[in-house]
This record gives structure tokens, C-alpha cells and sequence, in this order.
């Protein structure tokens, strides 16, 4: 049986760096590729670029520092898009909160070519002229939910986010504790149009403790409101049975398998991450013969530089 490899990371935009990195070790194909992204969250939000996204080409230093300099977890999937690695998207989760689409088109190009702003138009008519565009990308996105029926394709990237099993309440991330200086602070309580005032309202606050002062994100947030999107080890261990045999009915080879962590953020409870990842990797084992890679090995097996310059 052939080997599988499978990656596992932290944070989602990371996906984009192993997608690169695959390509350019001959893993997958450049194009042509089909999607399936299991995770609460489409992941769909289109970003903007300080720098265009053409000069990072095949330089995998290059495609680091873009990925952890101009992305976020949720804008990842349109830039690959845009590089023509997917022509096909279909989004697997498990809320009820969206309907199940219909089958559509969706473009993807750049304002004046320069891949630096990127836009993206749904159920668009491409016409004759978008293939003879090189600024223009079509990929045909479906969200499906675990009971309907997958494609069959040649070239299938699964794309898993440990969310999509049990996932903590929106509101529940993005806390934090920014150190800053004396003058900032100071800048911060003096200033009532403060940019992050009027930006994040009662989502900031400032602290001063023993000499050191703070900016406080979401502080107002002690504990985790009950969400229906987090469920118990046994819906969990259901779930992962009901995705195996959503990936067994349709006869789902992937070429490529990536696993998002998403504990760092939070949308995958801290107390649960580990018993879902070991579960799942449990699980597709019975069905794949899977080579397991971590993200942060491939940095040193390629002597890439970590931190930004």
C-alpha cells in the first residue's frame, strides 16, 4: 500500500506553507487539485498582502515568511486558490448554523494583476475571456455535510481541522496579554479616539501591575460560555467514526493529509485536542498507511529561518 504522508500543525494558515512545500517536493500536483477541508470554519475570508503574493514563486524561505507575515487562520485557502492549486473546494462541518449549498463557481484574481489585493466573486458567469486570463482562478466549492455523497477525483488534498470535532465558543478566543511601554499606556488612557478603542470598545483594557503595564484583549471574558459546538469524549469518538465512514462510503484516497491543531487559538478545547488527534490518527491508520510529519521538523530538515527578518 502506498505511504500517505500526513502533516500535522498548529495553527491553519500553516496549511498553506505545506501545500507549498508538497508541491515543490513533488507530493502533490501544482493544479488541479481537490479540497476537502473538514473544519467548523470555511476558512474562506479573503486577504490583502503588504507584498505580492507572485514573488514568493518556489522559494520555500520565501513562502515562510509569507505565510506567517500576511496570513491568518481563516484567509488561507483563497491564496491557494489564486495560485491555481485547487479546482475544486468542498467544505465538510458540522453546524447547523449554514445550509447546504448548491455546487458553484467561485473566482478568484487580483486587483490589476498585481497579487497583492486579492478579491473573490461567487456564483460568477466566468465567460470565454477567464481562460485566457492568467490572473484569473475558478475553483467549484460545495459544502457538504457527512451523510451526502463525495466526487470521485484523482487528486484529493484532506485538509482536517481537530474543530471540527468539538470546537470551543467563538467568543472564547483571542485573549491576550500585550506588554507595552510606559508612554503607551499612558497614550492609550489619555486618547478616547484610540484606534483600538473605537476598533474593539469594551474588547480592551489597560492594566498597570508591579511596574510593568498591559493591554488586555477580550478581557471581560472569565469563563467559557456552554456552546453546543463543544460535545463529550463520546461524540467525539462518534464523529470520528462517522467521518471514517464518510471517507469509506466514497472511497476517499488522499494524496496529501494535513491536520490543524487550532489549540493555540482555542477553537479546539485545550482539555481535548490530544484525545482527538490521537483517535483520529488511530483511525485513518486503519485505512491509510500514513507517514506522520510535523511542520516544525520540516524547518529544520530545510534549514529555514524561523523567525522573520
Amino acid at each position: 500500500m502506498t505511504k500517505i504522508p500526513l502533516f500535522i500543525f498548529e495553527e491553519h494558515h500553516e496549511a498553506f506553507l505545506v501545500w507549498n512545500y508538497s508541491v515543490l517536493n513533488h507530493l502533490i500536483s501544482q493544479s488541479n487539485n481537490t479540497l476537502l477541508h473538514v473544519d467548523e470554519h470555511s476558512d474562506m475570508a479573503v486577504p490583502k498582502f503588504n507584498y505580492s503574493i507572485h514573488s514568493i514563486q518556489d522559494k520555500l524561505q520565501k513562502i515562510h515568511e509569507f505565510t506567517y507575515n500576511e496570513l491568518s487562520i481563516a484567509n488561507f485557502i483563497v491564496p491557494a486558490i489564486y495560485q491555481g492549486l485547487f479546482s475544486q473546494l468542498y467544505w465538510l462541518y458540522q453546524s447547523t448554523n449554514e445550509g447546504k449549498g448548491s455546487q458553484r463557481p467561485i473566482l478568484v484574481h487580483s486587483h490589476n494583476g498585481e497579487g497583492q489585493v486579492l478579491m473573490l466573486d461567487i456564483n460568477c458567469d466566468l465567460g470565454p475571456l477567464a481562460f485566457f486570463n492568467s490572473d484569473l482562478k475558478s475553483v467549484l466549492f460545495k459544502s457538504i455535510k457527512p451523510h451526502d455523497k463525495f466526487p470521485q477525483s484523482q487528486s484529493v488534498i484532506l485538509d482536517i481541522d481537530l474543530d471540527y470535532f468539538s470546537c470551543n465558543p467563538q467568543y472564547y478566543h483571542y485573549q491576550g496579554k500585550l506588554e507595552v511601554t510606559k508612554e503607551q499606556y499612558d497614550s492609550f488612557n489619555r486618547d478616547q479616539y484610540h484606534f483600538l478603542r473605537f476598533s474593539l470598545g469594551s474588547g480592551i483594557k489597560s492594566q498597570a501591575e508591579q511596574g510593568k503595564y498591559y493591554l488586555l484583549f477580550n478581557p471581560l471574558i472569565t469563563e467559557a460560555i456552554p456552546s453546543k459546538l463543544k460535545v463529550t469524549n463520546q461524540k467525539i469518538m462518534s464523529r470520528i467514526d462517522q467521518f471514517i465512514e464518510f471517507l469509506t462510503k466514497n472511497n476517499i484516497t488522499p494524496q496529501l493529509i494535513d491536520i490543524c491543531r487550532s489549540r493555540l487559538s482555542g477553537f479546539t478545547p485545550e482539555d481535548q485536542w490530544q484525545f482527538i488527534e490521537k483517535n483520529l490518527i488511530e483511525k485513518l491508520s486503519t485505512l491509510y498507511n500514513i507517514e506522520i510529519n510535523y511542520l516544525k521538523d520540516i524547518f529544520v530538515q530545510e534549514r529555514i529561518e524561523v523567525l522573520a527578518k
